[in-house]
């Protein structure tokens, strides 16, 4: 120790210098320099001192630099960094890329570093953040191919010059001692693992993993250091026997060693995996890895293991350690408490390992994980195994517990993910895997554990008390352990190279599964329990789809299978009761069981599953009924259905009901889902016969027809098969060919709508298919909105043009593939066609049959005479004539179509039982009608009477047995009932075939047997169908009838009503069969001509009898508006008032809540609904047209608005002059202005106050969003928010003037002496004193005082500021040049400024301290006493030179009286024209140059103001004594000066008297209802021919002539009009006043005269047209107030700030800085880019909404959050809808969704 110290006092960096020569100079590793050097590492290093200590690790990195600085050195080791793969690690919520163009994995990542520097244009990549963490794979060419590689891991640099040995010599020595110092650390005794003191072990090992993970990114020169240390294994056992001391760390890491639980082996595989004897740790590598998994996987430790994965060597060693722990990896997945961390840690380093093939291959046949694996997930499932509820025999199989935390939390997940990586390699699945029988067995092994599993039961009596919520864990774990790996495996089986492993799997499972139904007590002739329903079958699903790939893609027939006929029915008997319990949940049978069992029900269509699973189990089914009897197998059907006691012929089955399995309500539900079954049976071609485009194409349409969908939720919605990628190779294909694509568009309602696809005209026509859209409907809504959008198809493009009901395209299936033929037997069955008849039969005789049920029907028999027959037309066979109930096998003799079309059955045997007690006589009787039926023919006798006194059977009486030809009427009748006691039963009758479990008979019953009278056949129940179906009978005839010829009419098209597809089907019959043809040619030949007699009087009496019925609806609606508004406003609603009737000739307005048509008075007054909302648009106007770039680079630019230029001069003015004074003399508002619209409908105030009262009262419940309490409230019409309402003055300001021309100066000024300050009070008073608070409190705290302690002149500059603000806002838009729909339509609003106008009016008024006379008199230059015309002049005044001309118009017309006429209001423009005239001359003159103005003052002529070059050498000499021309700019080049012509400084004044002009315009339109002519109508001449229409509209051109001169063509001065005869001492008395002030501060106030007049509409900031510009800038750009990088950075499009958005790092006062922002920035609105989710968040006020996205990718779609990942572009129409919604203060009424931010944002 002392040595060290005495060494350490060199000096860092001479100790290092020192050091390195040593270690150079000296030989071996006891050379002095060596011993010096393991001198002071023992001292920094020292076990008993700290090991986070920075000082200590400081002196290691200025040793190991040996001399120059540890930057210096770094960097010098890079430049030797001659490694071909980059191997960049990262953590969670890293910013990576995936390219599946490069990729040879799935798995293949790349750093954002290594992408850009790529080339990947063209490909097909996204970005993504990393949940778990990563690796780059550049340079790895196992992995991604050679082109995607980026410009520093090209496969030439490994040729690169190696590290000079003196380099690293130091760092050489160094390693061991700090890798063993971090392992001792590690080792601490004091840290008890399992009482998580890791906790605290852990972060102190920090400094010294940073310090590490420096060293291994500096390249590979130093990462080979590192990893031959880690991997020595001579230093690792020098290391051991050194730390074996009592006073060592060796036993406290035997001991946690020791503790480690093992994974028992199984005895077929012990001796091959090496598992049974302890673990060893050869090197530091195995201890660090054993530490790694002991810690639970610190991020630090696994990134530095990772990082140095690059290095072949270390790789090596790292696999066989990572093996070797693999086993007590599981274990501690199970044990830890945070699983999601671990598990993703784990991933994180296994999917490096097995991502590469060859590393994969050699972790699996040297080192046999494929074994370790399997061992160790079924020790993970041997730990949750539990019985089977369903089982009651010894034998009890094992399934595992879904609600276990294993399965809840996935904790199986890593070692799948494993699994399903190895299984991406052909080598290993197809010669090593299946190969393996034992392997295989194992395996199937496991996934029996999932058969079964979380079994359900239904609920009979009550509703379940507690819903398990476990069901998606089953989900999953079927998913993701036994789907996932199957899909892996199929795709190395494709060809027939590799049928014979195909087999082995199909033989292996085939064994598991005859264990399987052994231990579930599974027979042939035994019953499913119907209460027990379990959707995971795994076993039946493996068999399912490697049968499938045996037959299809490998060419096997299925006797190569090997299945017997009693395995197939076995096989049935789970797939079938799953489907008919799936099929009983949508129909209302497991109810009790919560809204679970309805969710697995969804879950198990759901796109994510549906391939592994209904496909898979329908597939199955097909197979097996292929090979099985198609009698039986349709019985079979029809029994688990339980629909038989629906097909009876039983009469009055509601009184002989007995105890059925299916409610009433039930019954047609569950017949209708056995009919669908049967049809998607024998349709859907999924695996059976279809090729894979055909099948996209299939699943596209089904999606499509669904709903429109976008680009995404095409692929989120498009099944899958887990584990595969890129399965859907033909996506983009198909699309086009199906689909037509519909650009985003905007919705009037404010939705934004993204680019979606919509079916074609030719996919609804010949593609839908309803069966397939069924079959992947979630909801049954769905299906429905499917045949909805085919209905509305077909009804708007006039395929069809019928009435009725439009029936559901069910389409032909395509060619099934040659071994599944045998399903077609099923259409050519017996059982079948009795089916068909009985449902035909019931379709004809009872009207509650649903259309569904026809329409199947039809559709089966539709599919029996187009699919033909496999086997032919088999022989006939004996039936007997008595044909009995629900036998429908023995109704036909034969499987042949056309003959059992035509065969007539004439009466039917029913049989059934009731109980005892009900022995009587009853009469039945049938439908009453005039015509003949057949029924039931009733006569009940005693039951001794049954027999013949011989014994025998007494035979009916024969004149009792009647057939009658019509069955769709009945007539009552009589019948004989037999009434046998269940226990004499018929002799012949047959024992029953299946032994139900767990179900007892009731035998205290009685059996009764009746005989049915039907007497049809299939062809005739069509044809009368068909006659129902159309209204009238006899409707149908033959085709060779039509015309005389045999043409045939038939036609291919799927598009019709129920009428048109059985004529269809009668049309096929009778070409293909003659007999057929000529039987329905007689029965249609038979039927009369009755019945054709019109309905037209029916019809006619109907329509008499609707329209009575509308009359009294609206009579009644009348009378109780009466009653409500009687109830409302009085009884005397009806009788005007004398006030009222002087009102009829005012404007009416109709209320919105009342309704009544009434005038706005002073009583009663009627207002305009209205929104107040703050806004600083009008703050960000430019005197540049073009809109600022967002910035991407720093600094951030200088935006000079008006905003900033009216703050300059407010600050100019506020210097110099009173208060009183230059507060009025310009307005504010710019900046946290208030801006007033309405949607233009009117209530009552007194309605409004009841509205308002109800609001707060009666909805309690409603948004919070409405803050009613501040008054907000919902247009009742329009539902747009409104926050107050304007009431409409009872009067006219428009008045006749009849006061001459001459005296109206002096009638103005008398009109503003008589103005009362206070007005009286009224309800129409009291409402605009509302409305003012209103706006006051609109205006942020911070906005609404411009001065401390001068009442008077704030409420005035405020009042004319709200004016004035509003104004130039309609001036902003009615300039602004938008030219989308939706821009248009949002600028077309309802204006308000003539309310507002009037509340302003009285409340400045009311604040004005003395009347405005004396402003008149210095802008008309008339004394009101009439005794002179010279002006005085004060010196805190402020100049009217200037003065704003349009606040002093505010400010005037503001001042008079409530009405004024035209020409008062033109008097008072015209006066003010000429004071801006002065100003404008004023203004340009100060631009002049000195030899300028000396030009022009002696250019001019003092023969009057009346001239321009008068004017201006008037106003040079005026101001030519002060200094407002005293410090004007030198002069300049020659070649750089611009000469003012008269033109010139024509055309520069005329810019600035437009804005007076424009703003005189817009308020006289409002005030006396004149429309402003637009500006495009006159010719386009610029701003000269806007003047030109704005004085003439005003009225300041003279009568009769026109506005230019004739004498120079200069135009401005001839609108001049003074109002006194010496105008020139006026002129000279304005000019004399500005002097005066400007010799007080002329620098200061020169300012004020060198404004630019021209401002452009406000603009967004212009985005750039890829996000991605956006994003790598502004991700890692730090916040300007905390100098931080934002967690979650926003962008104003406004300004263009970066803003901490939800962070309290940058807020003040509990404000956070985006809401701050918005206030500061637009006056309460703000938008905001969120930079890491592409989306646009709006804060208006109070509120906050997601507006959507202005980048979308090339489908039209949004990418919020960036999860997709997918390139954006600027989408310019959105952008342009946001920039007009902004401007147009529109949010409130676009944006729905809002939320109160709290300050939170």
């Amino acid at each position: 120790m002392a040595a060290a110290q005495q060494l350490m006092k060199k000096g860092k960096r001479h100790l290092a210098i020192y050091i390195k020569s040593q270690c150079l100079t000296g030989t071996g590793t006891g050379g002095v320099g060596h011993e010096h050097l393991k001198c002071i590492l023992d001292h920094l290093l020292d076990p008993h001192m700290v090991v986070d200590s920075q000082d200590r690790f400081d002196w290691c990195r200025t040793i190991m630099a040996g001399g120059i600085s540890f930057e210096e050195f770094a960097a010098t080791v890079r430049s030797y960094d001659n490694a071909t793969m980059c191997g960049f690690v990262w953590t969670s919520d890293y910013v990576a890329y995936r390219c599946r163009t490069c990729g040879l994995s799935p798995c293949m990542s790349l750093c954002s570093d290594c992408f850009l520097a790529a080339d990947h244009s063209g490909h097909d990549f996204n970005m993504f953040r990393s949940q778990a963490g990563g690796a780059c794979d550049c340079g790895d060419a196992s992995v991604m191919k050679p082109l995607g590689f980026c410009s520093r891991h090209q496969p030439e640099r490994a040729t690169q010059q190696t590290a000079p040995h003196e380099l690293l010599v130091v760092a050489d020595l160094m390693m061991s001692c700090l890798i063993c110092r971090l392992l001792q650390h590690l080792r601490d005794p004091s840290a008890h693992v399992d009482d998580e003191s890791y906790t605290v072990i852990l972060p102190e090992t920090d400094h010294f993993l940073d310090f590490l993970q420096q060293l291994s990114d500096m390249g590979a020169a130093m990462r080979t250091v590192i990893t031959k240390t880690v991997c020595d294994s001579e230093l690792y056992r020098r290391f051991c026997d050194e730390s074996s001391g009592p006073t060592g760390t060796q036993a406290n890491y035997k001991e946690r060693l020791q503790s480690l639980k093992r994974v028992p082996v199984p005895e077929a595989f012990r001796g091959v995996l090496g598992l049974d004897g302890p673990l060893i740790h050869t090197c530091l590598l195995d201890e660090l890895f054993f530490w790694m998994l002991k810690y639970e996987f610190p991020q630090k430790i696994v990134t530095l293991l990772l990082s140095l994965l690059p290095d072949e060597t270390y790789k090596a060693s790292f696999i066989e350690t990572f093996v070797k722990h693999y086993p007590y990896v599981s274990i501690a997945l199970v044990n830890t408490k945070d699983k999601p961390r671990m598990s993703n840690s784990v991933v994180h380093i296994s999917v490096q390992l097995l991502s590469p093939v060859q590393l994969a291959t050699q972790m699996v046949t040297k080192h046999n994980l494929l074994h370790v694996m399997f061992i160790c997930l079924m020790h993970m499932m041997d730990s949750i195994l539990m019985g089977s509820d369903s089982i009651t025999s010894d034998a009890n199989p094992q399934v595992v517990d879904c609600s276990t935390p294993i399965m809840r939390d996935h904790s199986y997940w890593p070692i799948v993910s494993d699994v399903i990586n190895v299984f991406s390699h052909r080598f290993i699945v197809v010669d090593y895997f299946l190969s393996n029988r034992d392997l295989l067995s194992y395996w199937a092994k496991i996934i029996a554990c999932f058969q079964g599993m979380n079994l359900n039961i239904r609920e009979l009596v009550q509703h379940v008390e507690y819903e398990p919520e476990s069901y998606y864990a089953a989900f999953s774990a079927e998913l993701e352990i036994c789907a996932s790996p199957m899909w892996a495996l199929l795709q190395h089986l494709e060809d027939e190279s590799s049928k014979d492993f195909t087999k082995n799997v199909i033989e292996i499972f085939s064994q598991q599964l005859h264990r399987w139904f052994i231990s579930t007590n599974t027979g042939v002739f035994i019953k499913p329990q119907p209460s027990h329903l379990s959707f995971h079958y795994p076993l039946h699903r493996y068999l399912s789809v490697f049968i499938h790939s045996a037959i299809v893609k490998q060419g096997m027939s299925f006797r190569e299978l090997n299945l017997s006929q009693e395995f197939l029915q076995l096989l049935m008997i789970h797939p079938l009761q799953l489907l008919v319990g799936f099929h009983e949940i949508y129909a209302g049978l497991w109810v009790r069981n919560g809204l679970q069992i309805r969710g697995q029900a969804m879950t198990y269509l759901q796109c994510h599953f549906c391939n592994s699973t209904i496909d898979a189990d329908f597939y199955l089914l097909q197979v097996i009924s292929s090979q099985l009897d198609a009698d039986h197998f349709i019985q079979t059907v029809l029994e688990r259905f339980h629909v038989l006691d629906c097909l009876t012929f039983q009469s009055n089955s509601e009184l002989f009901r007995g105890r059925s399995f299916l409610a009433r309500d039930q019954e047609m539900p569950m017949l209708e889902a056995m009919l669908s079954f049967l049809c998607m049976l024998l349709s859907i071609r999924t695996y059976s016969g279809e090729m894979t485009q055909d099948v996209t194409r299939q699943e596209m349409v089904a999606l499509l027809c669904m709903s429109d969908r976008t680009h995404s939720q095409l692929i989120d919605s498009f099944p899958e098969k887990c584990g595969l990628s890129g399965q859907a190779k033909d996506f983009e294909q198909v699309l086009k060919t199906v689909s037509d694509y519909r650009e985003p568009v905007y919705e009037h309602g404010g939705t934004l709508q993204q680019g979606k696809y919509v079916p074609t005209a030719d996919t609804w026509v010949n593609l839908y298919d309803p069966l397939h859209v069924l079959l992947r409907s979630l909801h049954r809504r769905d299906f429905q909105a499917s045949i909805d959008r085919y209905t509305e198809h077909v009804k708007q493009h006039k395929l069809f043009k019928g009435s009725s009901n439009v029936w559901p395209p069910f389409r032909i299936p395509g060619p099934l593939h040659p071994a599944f033929i045998g399903l077609t037997k099923l259409l050519h069955c017996r059982t079948m066609h009795g089916l068909i008849f009985v449902l035909l039969y019931k379709a004809v005789s009872d009207p509650n049959i649903p259309d569904a049920i026809i329409f199947y029907t039809v559709y089966l028999l539709e599919l029996a005479l187009t699919l033909p027959n496999p086997d032919g037309n088999k022989r006939e066979i004996y039936i007997s004539t008595k044909h009995k109930d629900k036998e429908f096998c023995n109704w036909f003799s034969s499987s042949n179509i056309f003959l059992n079309l035509m065969t007539v059955i004439p009466q039917m045997t029913v049989s059934y039982y009731r109980r005892k007690e009900l022995d009587m006589r009853v009469d039945v009787l049938g439908p009453s009608s005039s015509s003949s039926a057949s029924g039931v023919f009733w006569t009940v006798v005693p039951a001794s009477q049954n027999q013949s006194s011989d014994g025998s059977n007494a035979s009916p009486d024969p004149m009792a047995l009647q057939i009658f030809d019509n069955p769709l009427l009945a007539i009552s009748g009589a019948s004989q009932m037999d009434v046998v006691p269940a226990a004499g039963a018929e002799e012949n009758q047959v024992a029953p075939k299946y032994r139900h479990q767990g179900i007892s008979a009731n035998l205290d019953q009685e059996q009764v047997v009746e005989q049915v009278v039907v007497d049809q056949s299939i062809l005739s129940l069509l044809l009368k169908l068909h006659s129902k179906l159309l209204g009238k009978s006899g409707a149908y005839l033959p085709f060779q009838n039509i015309g005389g010829n045999d043409v045939w009419p038939l036609a291919d098209s799927r598009v019709g009503d129920g009428e048109y597809f059985i004529r269809k089907i009668l049309d096929t019959i009778c070409l293909k069969n003659e007999d057929c043809r000529c039987y329905i040619s007689a029965m249609t030949s038979s039927q009369s001509e009755t019945g054709k007699a019109s309905s037209e009087s029916n019809a006619e009496e109907n329509r008499r009898k609707a329209k009575e019925k509308q009359d009294r609806v609206m009579k009644n609606f009348l009378s109780k508006q009466r009653v409500v508004m009687e109830t409302m406003f009085g009884s005397d609603i009806d009788s005007p008032s004398a006030e009222e009737a002087d009102a009829v000739k005012q404007s009416v307005f109709h209320c919105c809540i009342c309704g009544q048509p009434t005038a706005s008075l002073d009583s009663r007054p009627v207002g305009l609904t209205a929104l107040i909302q703050s806004s600083s648009v009008l703050g960000h106007r430019r005197h540049c047209s073009d809109p600022l770039l967002l910035h991407l680079s720093d600094p951030l630019p200088h935006i000079n608005n008006s905003a900033n230029e009216f703050r300059k001069r407010l600050v100019a003015l506020k210097n110099d002059f009173e208060e009183g004074s230059w507060m009025m003399a310009l307005n504010s508002g710019w900046q946290g202005g208030v801006h007033v619209q309405t949607c233009g409908h009117y209530l009552h105030l007194d309605c409004h106050r009841s509205y308002i009262s109800s609001l707060k009262n009666v909805n309690q419940q409603q948004s919070q969003i409405l803050q009613v309490q501040l008054g907000e409230f919902l247009c009742p019409v329009c539902r747009q928010l409104s926050n107050t309402v304007l009431p409409i003055p009872p009067t006219s300001t428009v008045g006749a003037s009849t006061v001459p021309e001459q005296l109206l100066v002096q009638h103005v000024a008398e009109l503003l002496m008589a103005v009362r300050n206070q007005p009286v009070e009224s309800p129409l008073t009291n409402a605009m004193r509302s409305v003012m608070q209103d706006l006051t409190n609109a205006t942020y705290p911070q906005y609404r005082l411009f001065a401390l302690g001068s009442s008077i002149p704030n409420l005035l500059m405020f009042i004319g500021s709200l004016l004035r603000a509003n104004l130039e806002m309609e001036l902003v838009l009615r300039s602004n040049n938008q030219t989308t729909a939706a821009a248009a339509n949002l600028a077309q609003k309802k204006s308000c400024i003539f309310p507002l106008f009037h509340v302003l009016s009285m409340h400045y008024k009311i604040g004005m301290a003395y009347p405005s006379t004396d402003l008149w008199s210095h802008i008309t230059g008339v004394n009101m006493e009439q005794q002179s015309t010279s002006l005085s002049l004060y010196l805190k005044e402020v100049p009217l030179m200037l003065k704003d001309a349009c606040t002093m118009l505010i400010q005037l017309v503001l001042s008079l009286p409530p009405e004024f006429s035209k020409s008062v209001y033109s008097c008072i423009v015209q006066a003010l024209y000429n004071v801006q005239l002065v100003q404008a001359v004023i203004i340009v003159s100060c631009k002049f140059s000195a030899d300028e103005h000396e030009a022009w003052r002696l250019k001019g002529h003092r023969a009057g103001c009346s001239q321009m070059e008068a004017l201006m050498t008037f106003v040079i000499e005026s101001l030519s004594r002060c200094a407002i021309y005293a410090d004007l700019e030198p002069p300049v080049p020659a070649i750089c000066q611009s000469v003012w012509s008269p033109l010139s400084v024509e055309e520069t004044v005329l810019d600035h008297l437009l804005p007076f002009l424009r703003l005189s315009a817009q308020l006289r339109q409002h005030l006396f209802e004149e429309e402003l002519p637009p500006v495009s109508s006159a010719p386009v001449q610029g701003n000269r021919a806007e003047f030109e229409l704005l004085v003439t509209f005003l009225g300041l051109a003279q009568k009769g002539s026109s506005v230019e001169s004739k004498d120079s063509g200069l135009i401005c001065t001839s609108c001049l009009r003074w109002f006194t005869d010496n105008h020139e001492l006026l002129v000279q008395g304005w000019c004399q006043h500005l002097v005066q002030a400007l010799g007080q501060q002329p620098s200061s106030l020169r300012l004020l005269l060198t404004v630019n007049p021209t401002w452009y509409p406000p603009q967004l900031l212009q985005l750039p047209k890829s996000y991605d510009q956006i994003f790598q800038f502004y991700r890692k750009k730090q916040c300007i107030q905390c100098r931080s990088q934002p967690k979650s950075p926003a962008l104003c499009l406004v300004c263009g700030q970066l803003i901490c958005y939800k962070e309290e790092c940058c807020q003040k006062n509990s404000i956070m800085e985006s809401v701050q922002h918005s206030i500061d920035c637009g006056g309460g609105a703000g938008i905001f880019l969120i930079v890491n989710s592409s989306i646009i968040i709006i804060i208006r006020g109070p509120r906050a909404a997601i507006w959507g996205s202005v980048y979308l990718d090339k489908h039209g779609e949004e990418d919020r959050d960036l999860k997709r990942g997918k390139p954006l572009h600027l989408n310019e129409d959105r952008f342009r809808l946001l920039h007009q919604l902004w401007i147009t203060h529109s949010f409130d009424h676009i944006c729905k969704q809002w939320i109160l931010h709290n300050n939170q944002l």
